[in-house]
This record gives structure tokens, C-alpha cells and sequence, in this order.
């Protein structure tokens, strides 16, 4: 896996689009900021009897996680050709187009919780481990679902393993690459986050093509 060739096709990529990746993400950005609101301490009170305000912040991250996998669904096409950069508003509801893609990143991501819960209870480092091995579960899922042959929860989050064998430390590399980033984000108080998380994601969506071209391979003996 090269991973100054995946983060400079990204890279390249986003440079080509960048007022469709910027309108794409709006969503994202937009629910990041509202939940980072809900959670600040000032906005819950004493007089939270019903605890609406933890309820909400519930509900956001869980439009946060839908609509994020959504576009990451956006970003692969692209990088398949796929689609086209175009109608990024649009597209940035994609997880809302098939009831299967919201359904199935709902119950995959709570497998996904509980099994990284089991592994922590062991030991922290497995269950990072078993974290980026799952990592790729959302998106085998939808690839199945289009293709006409849907499969369970279940076997997403093992094919994601399978996938995922000899290339966990890749991930975890390509993660650590994007520090210098993350430290960025943090010093321009997440100004820098409009041009970040955009080349993060695409990146992975990248990674993510990258490995099913590698699978589709035929192995020469």
C-alpha cells in the first residue's frame, strides 16, 4: 500500500473540486459544531428533568455518523468514477436514499460497538486492532447492496476482517500521517477542519478502493 500515492491522488483530487467537497461536507461540518455545542457544560442545566439535551446530542451524533458514511459512499464513486462532482448538496444525503444503507450503518455500527467493547474489556490494544479491522464493514455492506447480492451484518464485519488482513498496520500509518493535520485544526480552532476533513476522507475512501482493486487482483502462483 503507498500511502504518499493515496493521499496524492486525494489530494490532487480534492484540489480539482474543492467547492463541491467544501458544499459536500457542509452537513458534516454544520452537525460537528452543533453537537460540540450541545455538549459544552453551560448548554445542559439542573433543570434538565427530561435530559432532552443528551437525547438531542444522541440523535446528532447519529445523523453525524449517517450522513458522514453517506458521503463517504460519495467518495468512493467518485473515485470509481462512479459519479461526477456535481449537485454536492445533493449528494451529501446519499445514506437517505436507500432505507438498506441507514439500517445497515445503524445495526453494523452497534455490532461494531459491542464487539470493540468485548475486546477492550481484555485489553486495550486488541480492541484497537479489532477497531480498524472493522473499519471497512459500512462500505463492503453498500457494495453488496448495489450489486444485487446483499449480505448480513454480520458477514460485512467479516469480510471487512478479511479484508483488512496484512493491511491493519497500513491503516493505522495513514491515521498517524494526518497528525500534523489534526494539530492544525486544533491551532486554527477548527478553522482548518474545512480543508481537512475533506483530504481525510477522501484519502480512506481511497485506501478502501485501493484494497478492493488489490482483492480483485487475480493472485499469480
Amino acid at each position: 500500500m503507498n500511502r504518499q500515492l493515496l493521499k496524492r491522488e486525494s489530494k490532487t483530487l480534492l484540489h480539482q473540486h474543492y467547492s463541491f467537497f467544501f458544499i459536500l461536507f457542509i452537513p458534516i461540518f454544520l452537525l460537528t459544531l452543533f453537537t460540540g455545542v450541545m455538549n459544552l457544560p453551560w448548554w445542559n442545566t439542573p433543570t434538565d428533568v427530561w435530559n432532552s439535551t443528551d437525547t438531542g446530542s444522541l440523535l446528532l451524533n447519529l445523523l453525524l455518523s449517517l450522513v458522514s458514511v453517506g458521503v463517504n459512499f460519495v467518495l468512493i464513486d467518485l473515485f470509481r468514477d462512479q459519479a461526477t462532482a456535481t449537485q454536492p448538496l445533493k449528494k451529501s444525503m446519499t445514506i437517505f436514499t436507500n432505507a438498506h444503507y441507514v439500517l445497515g450503518v445503524i445495526v453494523i455500527g452497534i455490532i461494531q460497538f459491542i464487539f470493540i467493547v468485548l475486546w477492550m474489556i481484555l485489553l486495550i490494544i486488541p480492541g484497537i486492532v479489532k477497531s480498524i479491522a472493522y473499519s471497512q464493514a459500512y462500505y463492503i455492506y453498500r457494495d453488496a447492496l448495489d450489486h444485487g447480492h446483499g449480505i448480513s451484518y454480520l458477514d460485512a464485519i467479516t469480510q471487512s476482517r478479511y479484508l483488512m488482513n496484512g493491511h491493519k498496520m497500513d491503516y493505522f500509518i495513514l491515521s498517524l500521517s494526518f497528525i500534523g493535520w489534526m494539530l492544525l485544526v486544533i491551532i486554527t480552532c477548527g478553522i482548518a477542519l474545512l480543508y481537512v476533513q475533506p483530504y481525510f476522507s477522501l484519502t480512506f475512501a481511497n485506501f478502501y478502493c485501493t484494497l478492493r482493486d488489490q482483492e480483485a487482483q487475480p493472485s499469480h502462483a
